[in-house]
């Protein structure tokens, strides 16, 4: 196993460990990812088993142990709640900026979580026909949401910019330069082209962002959950991002790898 697996799977584990403490610290959902309305039925019960849920997912991944069957779950949990509530809301209004970014956002990690479970040998076959399969349409729902962010970076790049670090020259550059980076990196994956190394520079600038933009805003304001979150957030992207950059490598470099449990397999 190439040292991408490891990086990215520890990487995207993490994130989803630190999703789980969020939830189980605050008590609440994520204020923008998940905008539950406070009446909701059993809302607390749901909020303590979602985060339980995603630590343990977590651990799993981290630990390769029943790491397929707990991104399978993550994929299917974060998949229901980009069509509830963000795609119920973008219906009725197309042009809601911030609800297409968490949309985007859920939408990465549900398909980042399949690629990782198709990626995953299994001592029994899932649900789905093929796992190598999964990580095919997988990587395709990922670029969507890669094309959705570059979108929005030039629709909304003026806003970007001032969320970039008032030392950086050339902010607005910059915001348009990463959504350029997005769009970039969709049509490699999607044509087959450059693949290791446009997602492997995609994992590079979410780590980049992690650290010199995330982790300052979170420290500086360590009482606010959307910081923390946006944070995991930006970590779990870098994971995915650097999993599938071994994962292709391993495709264009060794073709089908041995089956070895808790171990990447790439069809060729």
């Amino acid at each position: 196993m190439n040292r991408l697996f490891i990086i990215g799977r520890l990487l995207f584990a993490s994130a989803m460990i630190a999703f789980g403490v969020i939830h189980l610290v605050t008590g609440n959902f994520p204020t923008s990812l998940l905008p539950i309305a406070a009446d909701f039925p059993v809302r607390f019960t749901l909020v303590l088993l979602m985060g339980l849920i995603l630590i343990v997912s977590g651990l799993c991944i981290g630990l390769s142990w029943k790491a397929d069957k707990a991104a399978l779950s993550l994929g299917a949990l974060f998949l229901l709640c980009a069509f509830y509530p963000h795609l119920v809301k973008l219906v009725s209004n197309w042009f809601a900026g911030g609800t297409w970014t968490v949309f985007g956002e859920l939408l990465a990690l549900s398909a980042a979580s399949f690629y990782i479970a198709g990626q995953l040998e299994s001592p029994v076959d899932t649900v789905f026909e093929n796992r190598f399969n999964v990580a095919k349409w997988s990587k395709w729902l990922f670029t969507v949401s890669l094309v959705i962010f570059g979108i929005l970076h030039f629709q909304y790049g003026a806003f970007v910019a001032t969320l970039i670090p008032a030392w950086i020259p050339a902010r607005l550059f910059w915001a348009y330069f990463v959504g350029i980076a997005f769009i970039a990196t969709a049509v490699s994956l999607i044509s087959n082209k450059k693949t290791v190394l446009s997602s492997g520079l995609l994992g590079v600038m979410f780590l980049l962002w992690v650290v010199l933009l995330h982790v300052p805003r979170a420290l500086t304001k360590m009482q606010s959950e959307p910081e923390w979150t946006s944070l995991s957030t930006a970590l779990a992207m870098s994971g995915i991002a650097f999993f599938m950059a071994g994962a292709e490598r391993q495709k264009t470099g060794l073709g089908r790898s041995a089956t070895l449990p808790g171990r990447v397999i790439v069809d060729q």
